[in-house]
């Protein structure tokens, strides 16, 4: 069906204009949300034709699994953070030993066996805390790429938009770069229409164009987006004077006011003048 709609309007874009007027039609680059990592479908949050803005949430990607990731690299943190008081705690009173047995060591108040046991326990008490600080950042570490790979695994919209279409259904297990969800952002609507060799040479890159549909009230204001450096025709490609009146351009606009988007697939006709 798109092909036949293609072929009609390269058909008529090689006519003759009628008062400058070609024929085209409404286009979509759609924004395709994939997850980061393989799973279940635990969550879809928006259904085909909803409204979505930046940030809001799309789907979520075995949530359950990374919640119960996210409270035990939580709760490693704790758990790492008391010890390292607690071992601080040692450490504050092995000092205090210490530096007590090295005043009493030089008046022969306490053996040296005494003082040395002292300088070991305060030397053991050190090491701990330093494993302990150690321990306290890797789970400090850890939690972050938890909660990162959390947070890749619960997709947001990156974009104002209509939701296109939803692949695949709550329960069921999708692949890492596998879209979920397609969204429409207004400024990737755009007018495409193809010209001939003639009219090519009145069109220049972000000019004014307007255009019209059978359910318009007025015309639309668009700037040209983008015109194609290479003719397309359908072979076999003779460079006669007739089949040079075949050759086309793609063109494609952009609506200046994203508010005045059309649907995608509507048959238009573009004004350049």
């Amino acid at each position: 069906m798109k092909k036949l709609l293609c072929l009609i309007l390269l058909l008529t874009a090689c006519k003759p204009a009628d008062d400058n007027f070609i024929n085209g039609y409404i286009e979509g680059e759609y924004v395709y949300v994939a997850p980061a990592a393989s799973g279940m479908l635990d969550e879809v949050n928006v259904v085909k034709g909803q409204q979505v803005n930046i940030g809001d949430k799309l789907f979520a990607i075995d949530k359950e699994i990374w919640q119960a990731n996210l409270q035990k690299a939580e709760n490693d943190i704790e758990a790492a953070t008391e010890q390292q008081k607690a071992a601080v705690a040692v450490l504050i009173n092995a000092e205090k030993e210490y530096n007590r047995a090295k005043s009493l060591v030089k008046n022969k108040t306490i053996s040296e066996a005494n003082y040395d046991a002292k300088l070991a326990s305060f030397e053991s008490a050190k090491a701990k805390v330093a494993e302990l600080k150690a321990l306290t950042a890797k789970a400090e570490q850890n939690l972050l790429q938890v909660k990162r790979q959390y947070e890749q695994n619960i997709a947001t919209s990156k974009a104002n938009g209509v939701v296109d279409d939803v692949y695949f259904r709550q329960g069921e297990f999708v692949t890492a770069g596998n879209p979920v969800v397609s969204v429409l952002p207004p400024e990737n609507v755009k007018i495409r229409f193809f010209v001939n060799e003639k009219t090519l040479p009145q069109i220049k890159y972000n000019q004014y164009v307007f255009v019209s549909c059978d359910g318009c009230k007025e015309e639309l204001k668009a700037n040209v987006s983008y015109i194609s450096p290479s003719a397309e025709y359908t072979p076999p490609v003779i460079y006669s004077n007739e089949s040079r009146d075949k050759l086309v351009f793609m063109v494609e606009a952009t609506f200046s006011n994203t508010t005045d988007v059309l649907p995608v697939g509507l048959p238009v006709s573009v004004r350049i003048k």
